[in-house]
């Protein structure tokens, strides 16, 4: 049986120490396009972090481990509180016993006592490789490990003997794949990396791996950190890709939830009905499954929208970034999710969007993760449509921020 002890647990704050990375303060304001109003917030803007691991594991797809005892997280799981959370999780979802064919971590302890992690261990062993991420929510994933790939050359160029990305399979490979082509269309260069996916139920071994701190994170006092340098460039990329050189007619872009497990809008036939009343000379495209598109098709079909309206959730993040400076953007979500972190990161890019609380349908989930099902006051809907319509009409002129 392999056995390992975890020490410590090393947060961004200890990685920015030994390189020397400051968390600037960063003042930005969001700007509500519903009632014209600009909140100020304040955020810390950093460079990521670049670290050479020697040797340990990679446990649940995300977490990584050293051979020493230190442990590191990525994205919104940078907290012990995130780390303990999906250990606990997929301890009770695998089940896996102390054997003498796993590998078995002690000295994790939370507020329930005693964690130890027990699993089975993939007979691949992993070398000389970037390490990506574990992140199967493409919002997260938009904000919090794709502008990463605009350090690979950082990487790459001294380290020729590196030539393959390393990511669990719960990241769809196109999104690796869309990654990398638009890193590699900023730099002007091709990588000639490989892409290797493994299970993430199982614990994989790894030798001379590099890692890239997260790109957007909250620390312990709830203020959002985030690479706005990289964010910035690495959505300014994703737009220029995304181009069309010929002129659409206009068209408004409904991203519908309709067919997800949770959050859905129940009254989203209505709120169509309100759209088109509201924009009559328009063309009206919905997309209920955005996801089955290539993410070239994807990005293409929102950046070239006259607006967007997005059911709360999914590809947020990923409409964001290809948001036209201008374009009118709302956004619906449950009045029992807070979308902090989504509406700064958007802040951070210098964008603005109108968004919509819906009213959560039934009894209401005990889930962090998963929302009920919401209803839309569509007096309060129409409303809006009415206002961004003098946006799309240029009746009045979007703030620059």
């Amino acid at each position: 049986m392999t056995t390992l002890k975890l020490k410590q647990f090393v947060e961004v704050r200890e990685i920015s120490k030994s390189q020397g990375i400051n968390f600037i303060p960063y003042p930005l304001a969001h700007l509500d396009l519903n009632n014209l109003k600009l909140s100020p917030r304040l955020i810390h803007s950093f460079k990521p972090g670049i670290l050479v691991l020697k040797s340990g594991w990679i446990i649940d797809g995300r977490v990584m481990v050293t051979d020493d005892g230190a442990i590191l997280g990525e994205g919104f799981n940078w907290s012990v509180n995130g780390i303990k959370h999906l250990f606990r999780n997929q301890n009770e979802k695998l089940k896996v016993k102390t054997s003498s064919k796993n590998l078995s971590i002690t000295g994790f302890k939370d507020e329930q006592g005693r964690c130890d992690i027990n699993r089975e261990i993939n007979n691949d062993e992993l070398s000389n490789a970037i390490f990506l991420s574990g992140f199967d929510n493409l919002s997260h994933y938009m904000m919090e490990i794709a502008p990463k790939s605009l350090l690979f050359p950082n990487i790459l160029n001294p380290n020729p003997n590196i030539k393959t990305i390393i990511a669990s399979s719960l990241v769809p490979k196109k999104w690796i794949e869309y990654t990398i082509k638009t890193a590699e269309s900023s730099a002007n260069q091709n990588f000639g990396l490989k892409i290797k996916q493994f299970n993430p139920d199982k614990a994989v071994r790894f030798k001379n791996f590099v890692a890239i701190t997260s790109t957007t994170f909250r620390g312990d006092e709830d203020i959002i950190k985030m690479s706005v340098h990289e964010a910035k460039s690495f959505s300014q990329q994703m737009c220029k890709n995304a181009a069309s050189p010929s002129k659409n007619d206009p068209y408004i872009l409904y991203l519908s939830r309709k067919n997800a497990s949770h959050r859905r809008t129940v009254n989203q036939d209505n709120l169509i009905k309100i759209i088109k009343k509201v924009f009559p000379d328009l063309k009206f495209a919905i997309e209920e499954q955005i996801q089955k598109l290539s993410m070239e098709d994807q990005a293409k079909l929102i950046y070239n929208a006259s607006m967007i309206i997005e059911e709360g959730g999914g590809s947020t993040a990923f409409t964001n970034n290809l948001l036209v400076s201008g374009m009118p953007y709302v956004f619906i979500f449950s009045s029992q999710r807070k979308a902090f972190a989504g509406l700064l990161y958007m802040a951070g890019l210098g964008k603005s969007a109108a968004w919509v609380l819906g009213e959560p349908v039934g009894k209401l989930t005990e889930s962090p993760y998963i929302d009920n099902d919401i209803h839309v006051n569509e007096t309060n809907f129409e409303n809006l449509m009415i206002k961004m319509s003098l946006f799309i009409k240029k009746k009045i002129k979007m703030e620059i921020l």
